[in-house]
């Protein structure tokens, strides 16, 4: 950036010089020609005697002399409005602004007299043309809008400039927005690690427990107990294995590498056999009702029912103090339509829109563990991704304190 900022800046230099050295070249020009014009008319047949030329006898050396004869032998000052005429017209011929001020000035640059008064501090100043042999005085250029030939000749720089400084601050913002949210990502998996880990240790340390007492011998006597025991370790291990198995179907999902197999399926046994499972997983009262208008789809019948299930063990998590669940499908031209509605605690709208998300669901799940609630959100996820490699989708309606209704679109066609 500063490289191109010192660029244009060296260019803006480098155009303002030749502008202001063709300007002088053709001041010079209309200097000598007042100066001849007023030899002649002065001198009446004598000759104008010009004091030795300094070096080279060029154009500039030739206006110096004559000015400095006439002013010291005739009297006669050089005319500012008549090199304004000549200035004007080879202006004209140059293609410059001739929006200009001749000034006459001293050896210390100081203005003595001007033929107009149009010039500013932003005029640009041509390199000035000694009138005097001493260099005691000098005439030069005020370009008073030498702006449009500037832009005129800078547009392109300035043009090709906004492009690639354009360019380079899309990349800046999509640089922070990406660092934005991988920032956003690395804290919520954070929270998706702290919370996966925080719940499979429970039923590891029930496992370590279990196996720790009937290692001891202690209840070697208690057949009951023993037994218990082993119903715990083992009720453990397959919760822990199902936990396990859903992060890898749902690493196999994202990565489109897990195989569905799909065929016609009567929903009507595998809800009731869900219904049934649900019922031991709560102590609280639990009415679940159906209305299957379409009892056949078309799915893979192992990843549709852990997917119901989901959902029904999502119900029972979020519930009041009485759990009503109602399953109904209904009959599109597209789709069928499996419905799970509760009379839950709702989710809010904020959530609604990051709820299917895996690692979202990991921060919303951390608000929920105060409030006594268990599992870290897979569970959604899990349902998201079964439904997108089925070819549909699952949303959401809800309101807080009030329901929340999950509709799976499993397509008719394969």
């Amino acid at each position: 950036m500063l490289l191109l900022a010192l660029y244009m800046w060296m260019t803006y230099r480098s155009v303002s010089k030749d502008i202001s050295e063709r300007a002088s070249n053709q001041l010079t020009w209309a200097m000598f020609y007042e100066s001849y014009q007023r030899a002649e008319f002065v001198t009446t047949g004598d000759t104008l005697s010009l004091p030795q030329a300094r070096g080279n006898l060029s154009l500039a050396s030739s206006v110096e002399g004559m000015n400095d004869a006439l002013s010291c032998k005739y009297q006669s000052e050089i005319s500012l409005d008549t090199v304004a005429l000549f200035v004007d017209s080879l202006l004209s011929i140059a293609h410059i602004n001739r929006d200009v001020t001749i000034q006459e000035i001293d050896a210390t640059k100081k203005v003595i007299r001007q033929n107009n008064n149009r010039s500013t501090s932003w005029s640009l100043l041509t390199k000035p043309v000694s009138i005097r042999r001493n260099q005691s005085k000098a005439i030069r250029l005020a370009l008073n809008n030498p702006y449009p030939e500037l832009a005129q000749k800078l547009s392109p720089l300035f043009l090709i400039s906004a492009i690639i400084l354009g360019f380079f601050a899309i990349i800046i913002f999509q640089l922070l927005r990406f660092i934005t949210e991988q920032e956003q990502i690395a804290e919520l998996r954070n929270d998706f690690s702290y919370a996966m880990v925080h719940d499979m240790k429970s039923p590891l340390s029930s496992i370590i427990m279990g196996a720790h007492f009937l290692h001891s011998g202690k209840v070697d006597d208690k057949p009951q107990i023993k037994e218990k025991y082993y119903s715990i370790i083992e009720d453990e291990a397959e919760h822990l294995l199902t936990l396990v198995n859903k992060l890898l179907t749902i690493s196999k999902l994202e990565n489109k590498k897990l195989i569905l197999n799909k065929w016609d399926i009567n929903l009507e046994p595998i809800i009731d056999d869900l219904i049934e499972k649900t019922k031991p997983k709560t102590t609280k009262p639990l009415k679940v009702t159906t209305d299957l208008k379409t009892k056949n789809i078309l799915a893979d019948e192992q990843y549709i029912t852990e997917a119901i299930s989901n959902l029904l063990d999502n119900a029972i998590k979020y519930s009041k103090d009485n759990i009503e669940i109602k399953i109904s499908t209904i009959d599109t031209d597209k789709y069928v339509l499996l419905k799970v509605r509760d009379n839950g605690i709702g989710i809010s709208k904020e959530e609604q829109q990051v709820i299917f998300d895996k690692f979202e669901r990991a921060a919303i799940h951390e608000k929920n563990r105060k409030g006594g609630v268990s599992g870290f959100g897979l569970g959604l996820n899990y349902v998201d991704q079964v439904m997108k490699a089925h070819g549909g989708k699952v949303t959401v309606s809800s309101e807080k304190d009030n329901y929340s209704e999950f509709t799976l679109y499993i397509p008719k066609n394969v």
